[in-house]
């Protein structure tokens, strides 16, 4: 996909890429070679937020790597690896809010086989960044105890 800046040359450029809604006017594209857009089909602005293992597309600055940190597994965050999943959408895009997730280790029953063995002694470590519509960072990738309560709050502010 070619950008222009932060946007699409033009829309017949999501043609070639497969396509899924995620909200209010942001689409999730995701091109043959597994690189991963949010877009939104209004404006034509884009924002790269992946590509195949790891997450790209998001400074420094938006991550909190000092509470990142505190985890056992925060130094995933360092590297952006995604060796657990993708960054996916939380909750789609809702009042000009959308939520991603970025899960940094497993909850231990992921190593499990299924007699359980081999499985670890950990909870699941996933942070999480809230975008607007325009797809500028709300809140930087960070550890967030109740992401349901975070949205709801920033959502009766706009």
């Amino acid at each position: 996909m070619k950008l222009n800046g932060d946007y699409l040359e033009n829309m017949a450029q999501l043609e070639q890429c497969a396509c899924y809604s995620w909200g209010e006017n942001i689409l999730l594209a995701k091109e043959e070679n597994g690189d991963r857009y949010l877009v939104n089909n209004v404006t034509g602005k884009a924002r790269q937020i992946s590509t195949p293992g790891y997450v790209v597309g998001f400074s420094d600055e938006e991550i909190d790597f000092e509470a990142i940190d505190k985890l056992p597994h925060g130094h995933k965050a360092h590297d952006r690896s995604m060796d657990y999943g993708a960054i996916c959408w939380w909750d789609r895009c809702q009042n000009g809010l959308i939520a991603l997730s970025w899960t940094l280790y497993p909850d231990g029953r992921y190593f499990a086989d299924s007699d359980g063995y081999g499985m670890d002694d950990n909870d699941e470590e996933t942070i999480y960044c809230v975008l607007n519509d325009n797809l500028e960072v709300v809140r930087p990738f960070t550890v967030v105890p109740d992401i349901r309560a975070l949205l709801a709050q920033l959502r009766q502010k706009c």
